[in-house]
């Protein structure tokens, strides 16, 4: 039943901290956005309005769509965006409203924004450099120092941050050092913390490098904000292979208070390759028992003509925000919450 309250919602204060009132959140909210969209206009980028209806889905495996007749509520306006630069816009970016069926936690909210953006022809360097500006502009504009408070932590923003490899963030979580990302080392460094480990998961190198991630991840950029580099190969569906090493991905995540921020890659350019991940992916997801999904083909066909290289980033949008209003609920941080509508 409604709240006979509810018209008051974003004007109480914030539970249990007395404060501030979502309506002051909001406000900071709304600058933030502006702060983010004049910082990319003015480096050149064009904003597009995606389309939210789709044909094709994303197969990862830890992504579940909203199935809306023969269509999909997008859970990553990425394939569009890609389109549009194979088509030739060389800066574009997004920040729209996104989609993902059953993802809620303290954190998570099904429906949420996104902000995603790509330079054809740019380098990880300068994207991670796009993303250090953007919360930098943000700051300014909420009139805020480089040291924040977030959850009783103190912060430091000030660029140029840290760029930490995945297996030397494993070794500083577990102590463990490793050579590479099979299943044998993922799990020796799962028991190293105390981690339970059945015995059927022990050769699972994929769920037991995302157990080992699901326990680093409140580790990381407590102090300060760290781009974790260097992935294995085979955590992504979107990312180019590393020159030197193909079994490591040209992926670099955000990682700010212990809260995943942003993901970027340097985008695969062959559709070859392409197409293999995300048949991968489909067969992992008829593996686990998951719904099948419809591919993007428009995107694969778009590929078949030549890509040109480059690189882009997705930021949770929401994330930021609560991340410089120091809220640890992203429904604080939302007009309406997935259990007020």
């Amino acid at each position: 039943m409604p709240n006979d309250n509810d018209v008051e919602r974003w004007q109480r204060p914030i539970l249990p901290t007395g404060g501030p009132s979502r309506i002051e959140i909001l406000g900071q909210r709304h600058a933030i956005r502006r702060a983010v969209q004049n910082y990319l206009d003015a480096k050149g980028y064009i904003e597009i309005e995606p389309p939210l209806l789709v044909h094709g889905a994303s197969p990862d495996i830890c992504i579940d769509s909203f199935k809306v007749g023969d269509r999909y509520l997008v859970s990553s306006t990425e394939y569009q965006l890609k389109r549009m630069a194979l088509g030739g816009f060389s800066r574009i970016y997004s920040l729209t409203k996104n989609f993902r069926d059953g993802d809620i936690s303290p954190v998570r909210n099904p429906e949420f924004s996104m902000l995603e953006w790509g330079r054809i022809g740019g380098t990880m360097n300068e994207i991670e450099n796009d993303a250090e500006s953007m919360v930098a502009a943000s700051l300014d504009a909420l009139k805020l120092p480089s040291v924040i408070s977030y959850q009783g932590k103190e912060i430091n923003l000030r660029a140029p941050w840290e760029k930490m490899p995945v297996m030397d963030a494993v070794e500083y979580a577990t102590g463990v050092a490793m050579k590479n990302f099979d299943a044998a080392s993922c799990c020796r460094a799962a028991k190293a913390v105390g981690l339970e480990i059945r015995p059927d998961w022990e050769d699972d190198r994929d769920f037991l490098f995302s157990l080992l991630m699901d326990y680093i991840q409140p580790q990381l950029g407590v102090s300060r904000p760290v781009f974790l580099t260097e992935w294995p190969f085979f955590q992504t569906t979107s990312a180019g292979a590393d020159a030197d090493n193909p079994t490591i991905a040209c992926r670099s995540e955000l990682f700010i208070g212990g809260l995943e921020i942003a993901d970027g890659f340097a985008g695969l350019a062959d559709p070859v390759i392409q197409e293999k991940l995300f048949e991968d992916a489909l067969a992992l997801r008829e593996q686990e028992g998951k719904e099948a999904v419809e591919l993007d083909h428009r995107y694969l066909a778009a590929m078949r003509h030549g890509a040109p290289r480059g690189a882009g980033m997705a930021m949770g949008f929401d994330r930021l925000v609560m991340l410089l209003t120091d809220q640890s609920e992203i429904k604080n941080v939302l007009a309406f919450g997935w259990d007020e509508v």
